[in-house]
Order: structure tokens, then sequence, then C-alpha cells
């Protein structure tokens, strides 16, 4: 009896011991491997050609933004593109679609999370994309890339299929300025505090109001490989 409880401790000990290293130590080599493999992968080679045919337009959001958000009129999409045990190491898509009166069409702002980081007080990191993205209000103007080719598609702009831009440029109808003084005064009260993760530094300023041509590649890559479904892939580069 003594001999068989040991025998099954035994076994459980390895069970453990499978569960515990061998199991993550497994993760961590064939992970990478599967996500070498995933997507669209032929797509990534399209990407300059891509973002070549892109032109810039001037967009408005529209004045029920929140609204649209609230009664269903806007969705988010948000996918995990690529997962690794390390969360800073993870890409997500975060895209916004809106129905934009000004074109008549729905448009899905595209945005992916784990490319682009800054950094502001006491060191804190942050996702550009993400805050980029919560900085989105009523009647904000603007500059975004399209592709020409997706543009003069007649069946992009509906709500199953809407219009994929790329953020360029915000031109005008942010509230940066008025969100850095109320973090700083909320911080005063509270030294240290957690409201100071809404101040933006200058440098991030100048980042949450111009997307660097080369974070915008990245955004197209990811768009292409992962979000572009390959039937609409082989259609959009047939010619190519």
């Amino acid at each position: 009896m003594i001999g068989s409880n040991k025998g099954n401790w035994g076994r459980y000990g390895l069970q453990a011991f499978g569960i515990s290293v061998l199991g993550p130590l497994l993760f961590y080599l064939i992970n990478p491997i599967i996500e070498h493999f995933k997507g669209n992968r032929d797509a990534v080679a399209y990407t300059k050609t891509y973002v070549g045919q892109w032109d810039s337009i001037r967009l408005v959001l529209p004045e029920n933004l929140f609204d649209q958000t609230l009664q269903g009129e806007g969705t988010s999409h948000i996918k995990m593109l690529s997962s690794y045990k390390d969360k800073k190491n993870r890409i997500v898509a975060a895209n916004e679609i809106y129905y934009i009166p000004q074109y008549k069409k729905y448009f899905e702002l595209i945005w992916i999370e784990g490319v682009d980081v800054f950094v502001g007080f006491y060191n804190r990191r942050y996702d550009a994309a993400g805050v980029q993205n919560s900085l989105m209000r009523p009647n904000m103007v603007l500059s975004v890339y399209v592709n020409h080719k997706q543009w003069k598609d007649k069946s992009y702009g509906t709500k199953e299929k809407p219009m994929p831009v790329f953020l360029h440029r915000i031109i005008s109808g942010d509230d940066i300025e008025e969100r850095n003084k109320l973090a700083l005064w909320r911080d005063s009260l509270q030294p240290g505090g957690r409201f100071v993760d809404f101040y933006l530094p200058p440098k991030a300023v100048q980042r949450m109001r111009n997307t660097p041509d080369s974070v915008n590649y990245k955004f197209a890559e990811y768009y292409l490989r992962y979000l572009l479904p390959e039937d609409e892939f082989e259609r959009l580069f047939e010619e190519e």
C-alpha cells in the first residue's frame, strides 16, 4: 500500500513537472514557429505596392461619433494578430468603424497596437496607436491615407465592408491641451497618482498629431497579412 502511494506521488510529480516546466518551455519554442506561418504571408511582399497606391483625403468625424458607438451604428473591431507569452510583444488590431456623412460611406480607421510606443511621466510606456485611438472626437478633421484601388471600388464603404483608412495627421479638433491641463491639475491633488497617465509630453503630442509613414507602413503590412481576406487580396493585386 505504501509502495503504491509512493508510485502515485511519483506520477503526480512527473505530471506537475510536465505542466509547470515542460509545457511553458514547449510553448516558448513552438509558438514563434506558429506565429511565423499565421495569416497571409504572401501579402507582406505587396506592402510597398499597396502603400504606393495611397492617396490622402480629408475626413471629418461625425458629430454623433459617440452616439454611433452606443447605438451600434459604429463598431469596434478588435483582433489578436500575433500573441507571445510576454504581453509586451502582443500585436492587436483595434479598429473603429464609423459612418461618415461627408462621403456617405462607412470607414474603418486602422490602428495596430504593439508596434509603436512612447514614454510618459515616471518612465511609463504607452502604446501610441491605443492612445491615438482614444483621442478621436466628434467633428475632428483628419488627413488619412486610402488605397486608390479600394477607394474606386464601389463594393467598399458598407457597414459589412468599410473603407480601410490609415491616420496620417490630425488637422484640427483634438483636445490634447485641455486633457493635459486636467491631468496635471488632478495629479497635483494626488502627486504621482494615476491621473498623470493621461498627460502627453511634448514629443508624444507631436506623435499623436502626426503618424510617421514608417509606422503606417507597418500598419499596412499587418492589415494585408491578417485583416484583408485572401480573396480580396487576390482581387486587389490580380494585375500586379
